[in-house]
């Protein structure tokens, strides 16, 4: 997961795309992957074309953490993170050493799991 921090956020972006940006939701499918688990990245890609980072209804990320996962009273790795954010919910990925995700400072981060921040679901399809 190394070469992930230090990534900038920008919106439509993901890991390896040439950039050195991603947005969560792509960092979030990129983990995911990478820990052997489902993603979400072409099931979704239909909201890059329909939003654009001002228009996105955040209410959209807790809705689609409800519908697809289970809300778990810790974090285990391979979670997703609905974590607080300046501009809105962010996600993040839970790891055996923490949480990756883009930090307040627009940089991804893997740092350890913030004590009584954010929720936790494991994502069931």
């Amino acid at each position: 997961m190394n070469d992930l921090v230090g990534l900038r956020y920008a919106w439509g972006h993901r890991p390896g795309d040439g950039s050195g940006m991603t947005d969560c939701f792509q960092l979030t499918c990129e983990v995911r992957r990478r820990l052997g688990l489902p993603d979400y990245a072409d099931r979704f890609a239909w909201v890059y074309e329909r939003y654009d980072e001002q228009t996105f209804p955040h209410r959209r990320i807790a809705r689609w953490l409800l519908e697809l996962g289970t809300k778990l009273p810790d974090p285990l790795p391979g979670a997703v993170a609905l974590l607080p954010g300046r501009c809105g919910p962010a996600l993040g990925t839970v790891t055996e050493h923490g949480v990756i995700f883009i930090a307040p400072g627009q940089n991804v981060v893997h740092a350890p799991v913030p004590a009584g921040v954010g929720r936790y679901f494991w994502m069931k399809r």
